[in-house]
């Protein structure tokens, strides 16, 4: 251990009770740039390596309540104006504090510069430039062709305006009372950013094809200088000769209708997967290098200051440093601060310092090269699934004399943080093992400490492991299928023809065919079940099944059945009322001593294997015909069908004297014509809702005897 430096490890909790064995618990490592992107920082620095380090110091000076800043512009003397709201309103920041400057009708001011001591500001859908003093006044300035103004820059006396027309991109001079156009761009749909090329020209980012191109005053020429494969370029920087060029998709149209998305919560993930911003460097010899780019955040703005090229990003407020000298190899890029707004969408200088505007809400912060003596990260809220118990988290840290880390951990079952959770943990020493209750969600803390100057802490990895708590099944019910319906992997040998099956059961068999994974079939006797049940953790099933009877002792028909259908033969088994019980269980998945189970029982279900009885059956010679009487009865099941065979070759079939199956017992009379029968005699067929069928036969006109 060298002399002023620990190097340590802090622990959680671990709990092992209900969980998975160790080899299948979850952990999640944060290490790399990429770990900590869902993280919420403020003071911490965050290193395209991974480490954490306390950031430049960052403190927020003021705040609007129009919730979205469109233009800032430097007053010269450390404050800023401000555009703010949908209604052109305009602000001063000086002094620390945000005042009321003015008001110009028509749209939102998007852009502005400074002409003296007045302001210039261009309203949207006005075609107009405004001039408005330090009293508030507002006059007309110029006239322009521009029905949207993205940037405007003042040369002289003049004010150069770039935007869009009617029919492209447009560049413009104004001058009090008069506009001249000085270049064009019909295949673009506006000029969206603007910057002096220290040389008398201008360059200029557009929207449409995301070009970059140089404006020179010699012969009024536009050139491209690169075409970024972006939408749009919103930004543009000049420093030591080489551009900078900050590139996005979708970022304009957001911008026109004055409607900024919000930050994003804890838990909204991007499912956007190609690169929705890039920055780019065109160097002196015009030859283009991504140095960044992001398929998460926008680029808004950009700056060069002390020795590196911030960036500033939405949705989440982020400020992004690349070095500009020669120590971009060992470090491309960091996340320096985080505003905690929708978005950072200016740079501004004050003195020293830089002033960052953020919008949603609208506030102004202040940047200092100063290092921050306090920083802290909340990590992205971790899941348990569905709920976990929460174990150790280890913690690699170097802390120099005079710094510190600490870890703290928080558990709740809302998926955003809120007054539910669990506090704060103290921070936790080694081997500490605080009271958390198993929980859906779960995050930890780091703060960051320094109180010497200059000096931070260095976070390496954290790596936290939790295990799932076992839940058991959760039953939803049991589906009672139609008697005689079979469900198997394969179709049963001994299948009757499905002329025989029943209306209502063949709807349930396409064409007695393939359904999911399983076949459908018709057996007599046959008994089917679909179970309707889940795991809230997802593990395998098995079922034990039991046959509960009215009276009697249970009788077990499986132990460990692997399938969430069921089909069993009733043949062996005495007629009556029956309950089915199955018992879910994990233990396919699980360790023994974890394993859970849940039950569900069937309402009453019925076996009946008994036919019904045909009774008091004749047949009566009556006028032109045969008058059939007869009384169908079942001891344990409703009758569903009767038919006649009077030729013995056709079955007609026939309904009870009440026209309605709907008792254990029916009679019928009818009249069958003479034409009708065949031979001396006519049989009679009945069934029940078991499809047990009896028949019978009477000879003609003899009385049928009675039983």
């Amino acid at each position: 251990m060298r002399k002023g430096t620990m190097r340590w490890k802090t622990l959680l909790l671990a709990a092992l009770v209900g969980v998975s064995a160790m080899a299948d618990q979850p952990s999640a490592t944060f290490s790399g740039f990429n770990d900590w992107l869902g993280s919420e920082t403020r003071g911490v620095r965050v290193g395209a390596d991974g480490r954490l380090r306390l950031a430049p110091n960052l403190r927020r000076v003021g705040q609007l309540p129009e919730g979205v800043i469109w233009a800032a512009l430097p007053d010269g003397s450390g404050g800023a104006y401000l555009s703010a709201g949908t209604d052109g309103k305009l602000f001063h920041f000086v002094g620390g504090q945000v005042k009321p400057y003015g008001q110009v009708k028509g749209g939102i001011v998007f852009a502005m510069a400074r002409l003296g001591q007045d302001l210039i500001v261009a309203p949207t859908g006005e075609g107009k430039l405004l001039r408005v003093n330090p009293a508030g006044e507002v006059k007309p300035f110029a006239d322009i062709e521009a029905r949207i103004v993205w940037a405007l820059a003042v040369e002289g006396d003049a004010v150069i305006a770039a935007g869009g027309a009617e029919k492209g991109a447009v560049l413009i001079q104004a001058r009090e009372g008069s506009s001249r156009r000085l270049a064009d761009l019909g295949d673009e749909t506006a000029f969206t950013a603007l910057t002096s090329d220290g040389q008398g020209g201008w360059y200029l980012g557009s929207h449409g094809r995301g070009l970059v191109l140089r404006y020179n005053r010699v012969g009024d020429r536009l050139e491209t200088l690169l075409a970024t494969s972006f939408e749009e370029v919103r930004a543009l920087a000049l420093a030591d000769g080489q551009l900078y060029v900050g590139a996005d998709n979708g970022l304009t149209n957001k911008f026109s209708t004055g409607l900024l998305e919000r930050r994003e919560g804890y838990l909204q993930a991007d499912t956007v997967t190609a690169t929705r911003s890039a920055v780019i460097r065109l160097d002196r010899d015009r030859v283009p290098q991504v140095l960044w780019q992001s398929a998460q955040s926008q680029v808004y703005a950009l700056t060069a200051w002390k020795g590196q090229l911030l960036v500033g990003t939405g949705n989440r407020s982020r400020l992004f440093s690349i070095p500009l000298g020669a120590g971009r190899d060992a470090d491309p890029f960091a996340i320096v601060q985080e505003l905690g707004t929708g978005q950072a969408t200016a740079f501004l200088p004050s003195g020293g310092d830089l002033l960052v505007v953020g919008s949603n809400p609208a506030e102004l912060h202040l940047l200092s090269e100063a290092q921050a003596t306090e920083g802290t990260l909340e990590s992205r809220i971790l899941k348990g699934s569905p709920i976990a118990d929460w174990g150790r988290a280890y913690l690699e840290a170097d802390a120099p004399t005079g710094t510190h880390v600490e870890l703290q951990f928080r558990t709740g079952s809302t998926e955003t943080p809120d007054a539910t959770w669990s506090p704060w943990t103290p921070p936790l020493r080694s081997g500490e093992r605080p009271a958390l209750a198993a929980s859906r969600f779960a995050q930890f803390r780091l703060r960051l400490s320094s109180t010497r100057g200059g000096a931070t802490p260095t976070v390496e990895t954290v790596n936290i492991h939790w295990a799932p708590r076992n839940l058991p099944p959760v039953w939803e019910g049991v589906d009672i299928m139609p008697p005689g319906l079979v469900i198997t992997r394969n179709a049963p040998p001994d299948d009757i023809g499905i002329e025989r099956v029943p209306l209502d059961t063949q709807k349930l068999i396409p064409a007695l065919g393939y359904m999911g994974a399983e076949k459908r079939s018709f057996r007599r006797g046959g008994q089917s079940f679909v179970f309707r049940v889940n795991d809230p953790n997802g593990d395998v099933l098995q079922y034990a099944i039991r046959l509960l009877p009215e009276r009697g002792s249970a009788l077990l028909l499986e132990k460990a059945w692997k399938e969430k259908f069921f089909a069993f033969d009733t043949l062996p088994v005495p007629d009556g009322r029956y309950r089915l019980e199955v018992t879910a269980m994990d233990s396919p998945s699980v360790p023994f001593n974890a394993a859970l189970s849940s039950t569900w029982r069937t309402a009453p279900f019925t076996v009946d294997h008994t036919p019904p009885a045909i009774l008091e059956l004749s047949a009566v010679a009556e006028g032109d015909g045969v008058r059939l009487r007869f009384l169908a009865r079942d001891e344990t099941s409703l009758l569903v069908d009767a038919a006649i065979s009077a030729d013995g070759e056709h079955w007609l079939q026939v309904v009870p004297e009440d026209r309605i199956f709907d008792q254990k017992e029916e009679r019928f009379d009818l009249l069958v014509p003479k034409e009708a029968t065949r031979g001396d005699r006519i049989l009679v067929r009945v069934s029940d809702t078991h499809h047990n069928e009896q028949t019978a036969s009477v000879a003609l006109g003899v009385p049928g005897s009675k039983r």
